[in-house]
């Protein structure tokens, strides 16, 4: 064979296996692309605890931010059934917020149980033995949490193995403890191929373990006070309002538009602000009410909300520490917390604000309370 012939068929060859390279690229790509979507359209289904920003990063939402779905309240009247017959309750709504993150109520096994009943997925095939295992699991973890709402929601999704973890390094749950617990357990059974990394932004960090945002995945549907508790709540409020900080206290920062002192943006105030000691000065409510909300909202820190009628809330944030009890009635000027800089804050005030939701429909507080 001449030289040219041969030339040519070293050429056919070569364009033959580039060809070949190609066509696995493009397998391998398209495989890739579709890995993400599908990854992305599970992601969607079984929810998260907050939403992403501009670089990917996850952001937390405030609790309640989302409604439970018609699915998950029709199951409302089963939870409280067997709430009551454990002795929990008063967990009957942070267990429908469960219920909504796990499954959205869809399925023979909407609270998701079956590995704590038997040690591995779908052994449990009706919805209603699902939530008696869920609601028993539920109560024995938060037995060994000592209570710690945040501890047991996170062990419900980690195990109890996490339980002891924390209990080692201080006994309370936190996010970081959260992160290093899963970032040893992934390392220690990735070789199982068994698990991987269900949040984009835990990949960098190898927290692959179970969810390490499943508490503020839940809470985001968590509606601490059901209909049934706050429905007779308006005929107690006699509409008068007192100042949340006694004497002459010092109003920093008024309803509106600003630059914010700590991200610099110009942006929505929704609030106003009230100078005090931090650590030291009471902080009361301005109305009579119902204690709808009292523990730590993000950005907000540690929160009371009262609902005083329908339609009518008062808020207060960056509290230093919280007296008053979730479904607690009090009166005009009870205390219900102390002044402190928790949360997102430049320094101690009382960040006040009046809404017509818990979570939404914010006024100015000086047209509404008259200040």
């Amino acid at each position: 064979m001449g030289n040219f012939a041969k030339n040519a068929v070293r050429m056919g060859a070569n364009l033959a296996t580039l060809k070949t390279r190609l066509i696995i690229l493009l397998v391998v790509v398209g495989g890739f692309v579709l890995f993400i979507f599908v990854a992305g359209v599970f992601q969607s289904i079984i929810g998260g605890g907050g939403e992403t920003d501009d670089s990917g990063q996850y952001v937390s939402l405030p609790p309640g931010t989302y409604p439970l779905n018609d699915t998950v309240e029709g199951y409302r009247d089963e939870v409280e059934m067997y709430a009551e017959d454990y002795g929990i309750e008063s967990h009957v709504d942070i267990l429908l917020a469960m219920m909504m993150q796990e499954s959205g109520g869809k399925g023979d096994d909407p609270f998701q149980a079956s590995e704590s009943k038997c040690g591995y997925i779908g052994c449990i095939t009706n919805p209603n033995e699902s939530i008696k295992q869920g609601v028993k699991y539920y109560k024995s973890v938060l037995n060994q949490a000592d209570g710690d709402i945040k501890l047991t929601l996170q062990s419900y999704n980690f195990g109890g193995g996490f339980i002891g973890y924390v209990m080692d390094r201080g006994g309370e749950y936190t996010k970081k403890l959260a992160v290093s617990f899963s970032q040893m357990m992934y390392e220690e059974l990735k070789h199982t191929g068994n698990y991987s990394c269900i949040r984009g932004d835990s990949v960098p960090s190898g927290a692959c373990y179970g969810d390490v945002q499943y508490v503020d995945a839940v809470l985001k549907y968590y509606h601490p006070v059901s209909s049934d508790a706050i429905a007779d709540i308006s005929p107690s409020f006699n509409g008068e309002f007192v100042k949340p900080i006694q004497g002459s206290a010092e109003i920093t920062s008024d309803y509106g538009m600003r630059y914010h002192p700590t991200t610099g943006e110009y942006s929505m105030h929704n609030g106003i602000d009230f100078d005090c000691i931090g650590g030291v000065t009471p902080i009361h409510t301005v109305g009579d009410g119902l204690v709808v909300y009292n523990q730590s909202a993000g950005t907000y820190g540690n929160v009371v909300i009262v609902k005083h009628e329908e339609n009518l809330y008062s808020h207060y944030a960056h509290l230093s520490s919280i007296d008053v009890s979730e479904g607690a009635r009090i009166q005009a000027g009870e205390r219900v917390g102390v002044c402190g800089t928790t949360g997102r804050s430049t320094g101690p005030h009382l960040h006040l604000e009046t809404k017509t939701e818990t979570w939404g429909g914010h006024q100015n507080p000086k047209d509404v309370l008259g200040f």
